[in-house]
């Protein structure tokens, strides 16, 4: 199974977009599935249905923080990777969706809502949420090299 179809796997399984995404990377990062999954629970719908940032993007940020982000006492530079690596992300996500921000992705459902809850489902926005979580994992892989 790729990594996109582990991420999408879970996604479709009640896990959130940034535990899916950051999940199927748990191997390549040293953290293991269960710490990853609940280090990511409250990052879903752009954070505890808040919808700022995609829980996709998330994910994604915390990966490239765990490949490559700087450790105490670690060389500055580690950290400008880091940067670097995230605004590469944040373009290509954004060229590719128009948004990294989860309202906007979602057309302005408000997900604190029960109405906003049903239009998501009714509007079918899992699906479209499947696939920036899919579109996460494959622009990582892209970036990052694994």
């Amino acid at each position: 199974m790729t990594r996109e179809e582990r991420a999408r796997e879970l996604f479709s399984n009640s896990y959130n977009c940034a535990q899916a995404v950051a999940i199927a990377f748990a191997r390549e990062t040293d953290v293991d599935e269960d710490t990853t999954c609940k280090m990511m629970t409250a990052f879903g719908a752009g954070g505890g249905r808040r919808q700022f940032c995609c829980g996709a993007v998330s994910g994604a940020l915390l990966v490239i923080s765990l490949l490559k982000g700087r450790e105490l006492g670690g060389p500055k530079a580690a950290q400008e990777e880091s940067y670097t690596l995230a605004r590469e992300f944040f373009v290509r996500f954004e060229t590719e969706h128009g948004s990294s921000e989860c309202r906007t992705l979602l057309d302005g459902i408000n997900l604190l809502t029960p109405e906003g809850q049903e239009r998501f489902v009714t509007e079918d926005m899992p699906r479209r949420c499947g696939d920036y979580v899919g579109s996460a994992v494959r622009i990582l892989e892209e970036i990052l090299g694994v």
